[in-house]
């Protein structure tokens, strides 16, 4: 059995000028680089999504005792937003404590930084709540206003990444349910709509194609993503079901002409840039997503754009979210279609088929090589 040995960072700065890799004036500022990247740990994502639902159980119990306690009135909007302030700055006060201080380590800095993340978003909803509640919840926008104005003053003090993905994230979707709400019954429905998504498409599209993004900005791009595949759902549960948003059914077309130009972007980026989809294998798989447009299969769609930036970027949980979501919008496809049970037997069965079949083509023609594309 062979030992597993660590590698320290001081053994590896040494050996990097053994060999010539960095030079002694740089050797500073890279050892500086290292401790400051040290102290901005990320924690894996198990531990991320375990952190969102304890900080989503302890919120719940906090409101809950607030509410039976009588320590706040919920019938004034203006105390709300005033005690949601409160929260959100002793949030930010205890996180700037959290940066500065070195001896906040192992369990108790785990349990500071929870503590943390739990009264921001107690602050938040307070704030959030409050809002409605002095402006009246039937006013347009209150919702979107209020959240964008909180997840604006806490982003840029915040450690979490986590609240910088879900803060983005919620001003999204309540600026969605304002869209699918309050907008007039008709075309102003799917303008509004086409153009949400063609925002959030280039926002995602800016902060996570490119490497030179800062990496506290980058949140904001996985937030939009996430936009993106909550429209996406909508769109592939009313395909063909008669799913009615706002009392009418929405046009999917427009959405799926953006996903399909998008996905074929990032084929061409993942390659190398747009002169590569000259090549026959590029060639066939962006006449493959084009076909799939035309199909009316949004949903199958993002899960592949999922996949092909998860995998040109290396990123492992983007990936697993791609290959989760692609049986399941298959299944929502093949439940849409308007086809008897033998006749979408038929069409699985031939479907199994042609994929096969081009998988084995893929094979012969030597495609299924990175090094081809």
């Amino acid at each position: 059995m062979t030992a597993r040995h660590s590698i320290e960072a001081a053994h590896l700065l040494a050996r990097w000028r053994e060999a010539g890799f960095v030079d002694a004036e740089a050797l500073r500022p890279v050892a500086a680089a290292v401790v400051v990247e040290a102290r901005h740990y990320e924690p894996p994502l198990y531990l991320k999504i375990l952190s969102a639902i304890g900080t989503f159980v302890a919120t719940l119990f906090f409101l809950a005792f607030l509410a039976v306690s009588g320590l706040i009135s919920f019938d004034s909007g203006t105390g709300m937003m005033a005690w949601g302030a409160i929260f959100i700055a002793g949030a930010i006060a205890l996180g700037f404590t959290l940066a500065k201080s070195e001896e906040t380590a192992g369990i108790t800095g785990d349990l500071l930084a929870q503590a943390t993340f739990a009264a921001l978003a107690v602050g938040k909803i307070l704030f959030v709540a409050g809002a409605l509640e002095h402006f009246d919840f039937r006013t347009p926008w209150v919702a979107t206003y209020a959240l964008a104005a909180v997840t604006i003053v806490t982003y840029p003090v915040t450690g979490s990444s986590l609240d910088r993905l879900l803060s983005p994230y919620a001003v999204a979707c309540a600026a969605l349910v304002e869209i699918l709400s309050r907008t007039a019954v008709g075309q102003a429905t799917d303008g509004a709509m086409t153009i949400f998504f063609t925002v959030v498409t280039a926002i995602a599209g800016a902060l996570l194609l490119s490497h030179r993004v800062p990496v506290a900005i980058r949140p904001i791009g996985l937030a939009a993503l996430g936009a993106m595949g909550t429209v996406t759902t909508i769109v592939a549960i009313g395909h063909d079901g008669a799913f009615s948003m706002a009392r009418q059914v929405l046009d999917p077309r427009p959405i799926e002409a953006i996903l399909t130009a998008a996905l074929v972007g990032c084929i061409a980026w993942a390659a190398g840039g747009l002169d590569r989809l000259a090549r026959p294998p590029l060639a066939a798989a962006a006449l493959g997503v084009t076909a799939l447009g035309f199909a009316g299969a949004p949903g199958v769609i993002f899960a592949l754009l999922l996949l092909t930036v998860g995998h040109a970027r290396h990123d492992l949980p983007m990936r697993v979210i791609g290959i989760l979501s692609l049986p399941a919008f298959l299944v929502l496809w093949y439940y849409g279609r308007d086809m008897t049970f033998l006749a979408k037997s038929a069409t699985l069965i031939g479907s199994g088929l042609l994929l096969l079949a081009a998988r084995g083509g893929m094979m012969i023609m030597g495609w299924d090589r990175e090094d081809e594309a």
